[in-house]
């Protein structure tokens, strides 16, 4: 189960890597730079869900 969530990360990472451009509200106060840092956040701690679960059930 790691190899796939690793795989996933993989992939993902390549998708995101090429990003450079965030499509936010003109009127927002992000800024594309805060916007991919929350999006990291919320990678990692799917990532540490998933890897507390498989781990539970092995």
């Amino acid at each position: 189960m790691l190899s796939a969530v690793n795989d996933l990360d993989q992939r993902l990472a390549e998708l995101y890597s090429t990003k450079v451009t965030v499509n936010l509200e003109a009127k927002s106060t992000l800024s594309p730079n805060e916007f991919w840092s929350s999006m990291e956040l919320i990678a990692i701690n799917n990532k540490a869900v998933m890897n507390f679960k498989a781990k539970r059930t092995a």
